[in-house]
C-alpha cells in the first residue's frame, strides 16, 4: 500500500518552496509552515516597504531602525559568517549585488565608475546591532543589507523547529534548492551546471540533514569569451572566479549552508576547507573544468549518474 503523503507549494524569498510530509500529517502543520515562511519573507525582503530590511536600507547612514528578533538573530549570524569568511559572505554588498542584478538582465557590464563605487559600500564592520535595544544601523548613507544569501536557510530551520514541534518524524522541506531531508534517508539530487534546470548530475544519501548548492552556473551571460554571474566577490565587485562552477554543502544547519555555500563559491575549496571543516561540513565541489571533489564523509553517499 502506497504511503500517503501531502504536499504544499507556495512561493517566497523569490523562488518556489515545496514542504512534503509523509505518514498522515495533517494540512494544518503544511499551513503553518506556509505562514511562517510568508510571515519571514515580508520581514527579510530587500524590495518590500515597511520590511525590516527595507527599513534598515532606507535609514542607511540616518538612524538606527528597531527590528524583530528575528531579524536581528539573522544579522548576526551572517556578520559571524561574514567574519570568519573574511568577508566573502557580505550582506552589506546589497548595493553592488544590485548594480550586477541589473547588469545581467540587460547582459551589459557595469562601468568601472559605478562597480567601484557599490563595492566601496561593503562593510561587514558598518552594520551596529543593539541587542538591548533591538535595532539594527548601517553607519553610511547608500549602504544596503541583502538577506538572499542566508534567509531561505533560516526560514528552512524554522521549518524542521515547527515540524518537530508537532511531532512529524519523515518530510522534506525544498526552499528553492535549500533541502531539509527528514527522518528517513533521502537522495538529494544535484544539479548538473551543463544542463537546464532540474537536470542532475549526481544524488547525495542524506538523512536528517540539510543539503544546498551554490552556483556561477545560475544567472549569467557570456561577453567576449568570458561568462559573466550572480555571485559577487564583495573584494572586487565582480563576479568571482574561483575555479568553482557549484559548491554543495550538507549538514545540520540549513542558514550556516546557505551562507558558507556562497562564501565558498567566493573563497575557493583551498581556502573554504578549513571553514567546513571547523563547521563538520560536508561538501561536494565541481570546478571549471568539470572535475568533481568530494570531502571523506561523502565518499560512500555521493553516487554519480552514468551519462
Amino acid at each position: 500500500m502506497r504511503e500517503k503523503s501531502l504536499q504544499k507549494i507556495f512561493p517566497a524569498f523569490g523562488t518556489v518552496n515545496s514542504i512534503t510530509l509523509y505518514g498522515g500529517a495533517g494540512p494544518g502543520i503544511a499551513e503553518h509552515i506556509k505562514k511562517r515562511s510568508l510571515e519571514l519573507h515580508r520581514r527579510f525582503s530587500f524590495f518590500e516597504p515597511g520590511s525590516d530590511i527595507f527599513r534598515i536600507n532606507e535609514q542607511a547612514g540616518g538612524r538606527p531602525v528597531p527590528v524583530h528578533p528575528d531579524t536581528l538573530f539573522v544579522l548576526s549570524h551572517a556578520l559571524n559568517y561574514g567574519r570568519e569568511t573574511k568577508g566573502a559572505f557580505d550582506i552589506t554588498a546589497g548595493a553592488a549585488g544590485r548594480l550586477w542584478q541589473n547588469a545581467l538582465r540587460s547582459a551589459k557590464i557595469p562601468s568601472e565608475a559605478d562597480i567601484t563605487t557599490c563595492s566601496s559600500l561593503n562593510g561587514l564592520n558598518d552594520l551596529i546591532l543593539d541587542e538591548a535595544d533591538q535595532t539594527a544601523f548601517l553607519r553610511r548613507t547608500g549602504q544596503q543589507i541583502d538577506l538572499g544569501g542566508i534567509a531561505k536557510g533560516y526560514a528552512a530551520d524554522e521549518a524542521v523547529r515547527i515540524l518537530k514541534k508537532y511531532k512529524v518524524h519523515n518530510a522534506l522541506i525544498n526552499f528553492g534548492g535549500t533541502v531539509i531531508a527528514i527522518g528517513r534517508e533521502q537522495k538529494i539530487g544535484i544539479q548538473n551546471p551543463y544542463q537546464k534546470n532540474g537536470e542532475s548530475m549526481g544524488d547525495i544519501t542524506v538523512k536528517n540533514k540539510a543539503v544546498v548548492t551554490s552556483g556561477t552556473y545560475e544567472r549569467g551571460f557570456f561577453l567576449d569569451g568570458r561568462r559573466y554571474h550572480h555571485i559577487i566577490d564583495p573584494h572586487t565587485g565582480w563576479p568571482t572566479d574561483s575555479g568553482l562552477l557549484s559548491v554543495t554543502l550538507t549538514g545540520g544547519c540549513a542558514m550556516e549552508l546557505d551562507a558558507l555555500a556562497t562564501a565558498l563559491c567566493v573563497m575557493g575549496e583551498e581556502r573554504g576547507l578549513p571553514v567546513l571543516d571547523r563547521h563538520g561540513i560536508e561538501a561536494v565541489f565541481i570546478r571549471d573544468s568539470g572535475e568533481i571533489r568530494l570531502t571523506r564523509g561523502l565518499q560512500e553517499k555521493f553516487f554519480l549518474k552514468s551519462k
